[in-house]
């Protein structure tokens, strides 16, 4: 993006705003043929919201699973730990009925593809603890839409 605004001096300057694939961001104002200031801001993670729907009988034994993680003493914090360890990191699901759907807004930390990120969703390690219970369907949040504005403070930095 270009843009003019008026410099110290009151002289009209270019502004250039350059974003790469969503990631960098690069202010550049130009001013009297000296660089006033550049800054550099890189984005360390993406967002994703996930849509789970709940297979035909398998809603009742997940939350009964998932109930028995989330006790005292049944690995929840361990396996957050763990997933973030990985890259992965849930910020909340948000459950609509107890039958589903389910969202749930997944912060993926740089690098890690889209692919990767539905693979572990899908796996063992990801919120159907292995049952084979959840159709996931995984959505990038395209958080340059809306100014860089993210849906919680990111973990990855």
């Amino acid at each position: 993006m270009f843009l003019l605004t008026v410099d110290r001096l009151g002289l009209l300057a270019p502004f250039f705003y350059l974003g790469i694939q969503n990631k960098l961001i690069f202010p550049l104002l130009i001013s009297s043929s000296l660089i006033i200031s550049t800054n550099i801001i890189f984005m360390a993670s993406n967002f994703y919201i996930v849509h789970h729907e709940f297979k035909a009988g398998k809603a009742e034994k997940w939350w009964e699973t998932a109930y028995a993680a989330m006790s005292p003493g049944g690995g929840w914090d361990d396996a957050v730990a763990a997933n973030k360890e990985k890259g992965f990191f849930n910020h909340s699901a948000n459950a609509v009925t107890k039958t589903g759907p389910v969202y749930c807004f997944w912060e993926v930390k740089e690098g890690i593809s889209a692919e990767d990120f539905q693979e572990f969703i899908d796996g063992p390690s990801g919120p159907g603890f292995g049952q084979d219970a959840l159709m996931n369907i995984c959505k990038q949040i395209d958080t340059s839409l809306m100014n860089g504005q993210t849906p919680y403070p990111p973990v990855f930095s």
